[in-house]
Order: structure tokens, then C-alpha cells, then sequence
């Protein structure tokens, strides 16, 4: 549920500027300002990664976010007029962490963003011929680890000789996973072909199979 630090803290920088600028007491003018200087450069921060997590659909950085929003929504309980100049030091070398590590954010969601650009699912039709003078009782395609295995053709239909499949279909995804083509002759004898999908466009493919005499082998081409 990425429901967090959908907002920004612009209020919380100008009250807090506000409250600076109440009274001349307390710690000096030079500390103060560095404070709202650093304040301001983590709000900036902040929103940055607030506009760039909203194009992104991963989660994985959500938690780390979260917390990073509620330690700054902890800003508004410190009054620099009631603190020492060491204790604005301290405040301000927790936001110089902060700000850190929402530049790490901002960096990782970048990659993010990429890799969910580059991840779109490219489709390549897959045209299948039998020249091998065999017939085939079970085809089955799919992506290489898969463990759905259906097979494309009718209990009472075989891949006869001459025969030609159209309509078929694979995907190249980001990490060009190859595809498995295996089928089952009707003499119950199992053949299997990797599919290189990184080195297939868009326009599709054609697949023969056909018979090698002299070694004896079923070859996909």
C-alpha cells in the first residue's frame, strides 16, 4: 500500500522560518541560518523523490521511504530558539543523512524506472512447418524454467507431414529468456529445441522440422 509522504513540507518550512524570525535570543544568527538553509535543501530533496516514486510501480524502496518521511515529520517538534548552537550542529548533521540518503533513493528509482522501461514484453509470431516425414502427438512452447507446459495440439490431431501451425506465439522480455519448443512423436519419442528469442524481431519467426538421415536427428531450423 504506497500510501506514504504523498505530501510535501513546504508549511512545515514556513512556520518554522517563522518562528525563527520571533525573537533575536537565543542561538546566534549564523546558526539559524544554516539550519534553514539545510531544511530547505531536505525539503527539496524530499519532494524530488516524492515526484519521481509516484512513476514508478515497484515497492521495494516503500519502506525505507516511509521511514525517512516520518524521521523528517520530526522536524516540527525542534524549536531552534530553545536549542543551543551544538544541538543545531547535531540537527544538522542528521538532515546532511537524510539528504544522503534520499540521493540514494532518488538514484535507485531511476534504476528502477529504466529496467521497467526496458522490461516491456516484445511479441514474436511463431510460424511451424514438419518437413521431417513424422508425425507428432504433443507440441508444447514456452518460456525456458516455465513449468506450464500445454500442449497446442487436440488429443485427436497430430503434426502430420507437410502440415504448418500458425497463430503461435512467444515474448522476448528485459532478459531475453529463451523459449522451449518440445514436441512428442507418435512414437512417443521426445524432442526439445531452445529458442534464442534475443536474436528474433518483432515481424516473427519460421520454424521447419525436418530429418537428418545421416545422423539420425530431428533438427527445429
Amino acid at each position: 500500500m504506497r500510501t506514504f509522504y504523498r505530501h510535501s513540507y513546504r508549511l512545515l518550512a514556513t512556520c518554522l522560518l517563522a518562528c525563527m524570525l520571533l525573537t533575536g535570543c537565543g542561538p546566534s544568527e549564523e546558526k539559524i541560518a544554516a539550519a534553514q538553509s539545510k531544511y530547505t535543501q531536505l525539503i527539496d530533496i524530499h519532494n524530488q523523490v516524492v515526484a519521481a516514486h509516484k512513476e514508478i510501480s515497484h515497492d521495494t524502496l516503500d519502506s525505507d521511504l516511509t521511514a525517512l518521511s516520518e524521521e523528517l515529520g520530526q522536524m516540527d517538534h525542534y524549536n531552534l530558539l530553545e536549542m543551543k548552537d551544538e544541538e543545531i550542529d547535531t540537527l544538522i548533521a542528521s538532515m546532511d543523512t537524510m539528504i544522503a540518503s534520499y540521493e540514494a533513493s532518488l538514484a535507485s528509482i531511476a534504476q528502477i524506472k529504466a529496467e521497467e522501461e526496458a522490461s516491456v514484453i516484445v511479441t514474436i509470431p511463431v510460424t511451424l512447418t514438419n518437413e521431417s516425414g513424422f508425425g507428432f502427438s504433443k507440441l508444447m512452447l514456452y518460456e525456458k524454467g516455465s513449468t506450464s507446459k500445454d500442449n497446442l495440439l487436440k488429443e485427436e490431431t497430430a503434426f502430420a507431414h507437410t502440415q504448418h501451425m500458425t497463430g503461435l506465439f512467444i515474448y522476448r522480455d528485459v532478459d531475453s529468456t529463451p523459449w522451449i519448443l518440445e514436441a512428442e512423436d507418435t512414437e512417443g519419442n521426445n524432442y526439445q529445441f531452445e529458442l534464442p528469442v534475443d536474436t528474433y524481431t518483432e515481424e516473427g519467426i519460421s520454424l521447419s522440422f525436418s530429418y537428418d538421415t545421416e545422423t539420425e536427428a530431428l533438427n527445429c531450423t
